[in-house]
């Protein structure tokens, strides 16, 4: 699939700011399963500086530092990606111990990995909701994320909720609803409860949510050796195909965050608004770079 994105944010402060340096994680993942052909940035105010670097979860990361006070900074990125993954699971298991749970991943990848299996909430109070998935699956690791997946996309009810942090688990659970951070944020949880490292993604979706607008879009991500980290969407019940383009992964929300930075403003307010446009297009229409 080829797309064309645009991607605009915009922040209005009551009162200029002076801008901490900024993190942006704006440029899609070349894993394997995307080749970026296309793109470009737009930053206002001007930069002092910027700086281009591999993070410490491997995305693609700039940093950016500002010499004026404002009051309106806007971020814009438009790109063409190609993604290639049209079937999910174009990969074969062979470990035993891989495909049943708790997975019990190979001595040598646990320093690595050790961090992404450990949940941040008493497993137990994911019992209710893991344990009768891991039945139904008979104990198997792949029929497991696939029932997960489809549980969490038929029992809980989507929503929007433009800002703020994803919730715990725990409000998710309690609540039968939730954003596709919050539901990511739970199938990370309820994996890591059953040994699989797991982690957030942030990235773009072929699809509209619930208020019929595009917006950012967040899944979640598992390792299997043999087949490296693969994705999976509770909030549209599917494993992470050629309609998705991650941008950013990490072990916290905040190592995905697209934009990370703060401001300093005395008795000052804010908001921001956000434009997206994920569009596909035909293969011939665009000059690969």
């Amino acid at each position: 699939m080829l797309f064309t994105i645009s991607h605009q944010s915009i922040y209005t402060y009551s009162r200029p700011v002076a801008l901490d340096p900024h993190t942006l994680r704006q440029k899609p993942r070349q894993d394997g399963s995307v080749i970026l052909h296309e793109f470009s940035r737009s930053i206002y105010p001007k930069p002092g500086g910027t700086t281009d670097f591999i993070d410490l979860e491997g995305n693609p990361s700039t940093q950016v530092w500002f010499e004026e006070l404002t009051t309106t900074p806007k971020l814009s990125v438009q790109m063409v990606v190609e993604t290639l993954r049209s079937n999910p699971f174009d990969y074969v298991l062979t470990d035993p111990d891989i495909l049943t749970l708790p997975v019990r991943y190979p001595q040598h990848l646990h320093p690595n990995l050790l961090p992404y299996c450990q949940p941040s909430i008493v497993p137990s109070a994911l019992n209710e909701l893991v344990d009768p998935i891991a039945d139904e699956a008979d104990g198997m690791t792949l029929p497991f994320l696939s029932l997960l997946t489809a549980a969490l996309y038929r029992e809980f009810a989507p929503m929007v909720r433009m800002e703020g942090a994803p919730w715990a688990p725990e409000v998710t659970l309690g609540k039968r609803q939730g954003t596709c951070r919050d539901l990511a944020v739970l199938f990370v949880e309820a994996c890591r409860t059953k040994g699989l490292a797991a982690r957030f993604v942030s990235g773009y979706w072929n699809g509209t949510d619930v208020d019929g607008l595009q917006h950012l879009h967040a899944w979640a991500e598992v390792f299997l050796p043999q087949a490296g980290w693969r994705g999976y969407d509770p909030s549209a019940g599917l494993a992470v195909c050629d309609q998705y383009v991650p941008l950013a992964a990490g072990l916290h929300t905040s190592s995905a965050a697209l934009i990370s930075g703060a401001y300093w403003g005395t008795d000052v307010t804010s908001t921001m608004e956000s434009h997206l446009s994920v569009q596909p297009v035909e293969s011939d229409s665009v000059n690969p770079q």
